[in-house]
């Protein structure tokens, strides 16, 4: 007997979904074992993404892009040169785009990051200060202002503007400061708060110039991040790859036969 038309049209229509369902899976997992290539950055994976590498196989807030051999991230609207990727202890030192030409950028904008996903190395980044269109101060201030953490005084162009700036090397609020030097600063038309490693404030407070603030912002600064990366870990432990769920907004294993909430061993999604 033949079967009714209707159990005909139900089991094309399974068997139509089964490969495709599967298909989908290798797709998802080929496309996340793609890494990113950019300059001497090489094979750079989870939590990144960019390039040859879907969202799907990255984490919010990660993606690169590759300008003149050189990976970049924007995070909280400034734009950042990735210099070195640590993914076994999660560090990204990073560098201000608008500063590693000029201590004079164009616009002035505070480094600021959120709790998540990136947040300082405090174990090696400090923050400097660094104050625009300033008042020039006498000789004898500036000749003893490096000893306590404020530059000699560098000129800049802003917007075709002339201006005198400094930069602070200690919270001009926690430290004892001549009252002159207070109100000097506290007078500046700008100030903006910018990390680098701490390894280089010992130098910055000795030399003072501008030139050795140029040196310590192109080596930028260390951000740890937090992007389920022990997940991640146990994902390819198990032969997946990691990725993140663009509708339920989870960490996503995939997995040759499926997509895993942890890794290939658990029930698929």
């Amino acid at each position: 007997m033949m079967p009714p038309p209707w159990f005909i049209s139900i089991l094309t229509m399974i068997l139509s979904l089964a490969p495709k369902s599967m298909s989908a899976n290798d797709e998802n997992a080929s496309s996340c074992s793609a890494r990113i290539h950019c300059g001497d950055n090489q094979d750079i994976g989870y939590p990144f993404w960019g390039l040859d590498r879907p969202e799907s196989c990255g984490y919010p807030g990660f993606r690169l892009n590759c300008n003149d051999d050189n990976p970049e991230i924007t995070i909280m609207s400034a734009t950042y040169r990735v210099l070195h990727i640590n993914t076994s202890s999660q560090l990204l030192q990073v560098a201000r785009m608008d500063y590693t030409e000029s201590i004079c950028p164009t616009y002035l904008l505070n480094s600021s990051f959120n709790s998540t996903p990136f947040a300082y190395n405090r174990e090696s980044t400090l923050d400097i200060w660094l104050f625009y269109g300033c008042q020039p101060l006498t000789d004898v201030q500036n000749n003893s202002t490096s000893t306590q953490g404020i530059s000699s005084q560098f000129e800049c162009t802003i917007n075709e503007t002339n201006i005198i700036g400094y930069y602070l090397t200690r919270n001009v609020s926690e430290t004892s400061f001549d009252t002159v030097i207070r109100n000097t600063l506290g007078s500046c038309n700008y100030s903006v708060s910018i990390p680098v490693m701490s390894s280089e404030v010992p130098s910055l407070e000795e030399i003072g110039n501008s030139d050795i603030l140029e040196e310590a912002l192109s080596l930028g600064f260390e951000l740890r991040w937090s992007a389920n990366d022990s997940m991640c870990k146990s994902c390819e432990d198990s032969g997946g790859q990691c990725g993140h769920d663009l509708i339920t907004a989870e960490f996503t294993c995939y997995c040759s036969d499926g997509s895993y909430p942890r890794d290939c061993r658990l029930t698929p999604q």
